[in-house]
């Protein structure tokens, strides 16, 4: 499957991978690694409850295999910040290649 030119992905990150929680069931995360040559997506996304307007991400980042380096195996609950502010990963989709278990691309949902 083609992949968008290197020249597409021009945001960058850095990811702290949530560890688990402290004695005081604080986050904990890992040492912070900055991602390079990824997409981010800003734009809020929405949802009508019965409750009103939920909130489902803030934006969507897109990192590809190949392009986006380091390419970690992301976690929910992990930490990217990015426009001087801390996102929380909410969904993490792996995206395979055609016919195969190899990963062409993450899509991470943050709020």
């Amino acid at each position: 499957m083609p992949k968008p030119p290197k020249d597409f992905c021009i945001d960058s990150f850095v990811y702290k991978e949530y560890t688990g929680v402290n004695n005081w069931s604080e986050p904990i995360y890992d040492t912070p690694v900055l991602v390079q040559n990824c997409r981010i997506d800003r734009g809020s996304e929405y949802s009508q409850s019965t409750s009103g307007k939920v909130l489902l991400y803030n934006a969507v980042v897109f990192c590809y295999e190949g392009i986006t380096t380091p390419l970690p195996a992301f976690k929910v609950q992990s930490l990217l910040v990015f426009d001087d502010q801390d996102h929380v990963v909410t969904k993490v989709i792996p995206i395979y290649e055609a016919y195969d278990k190899t990963i062409y691309s993450y899509e991470l949902e943050v709020v």
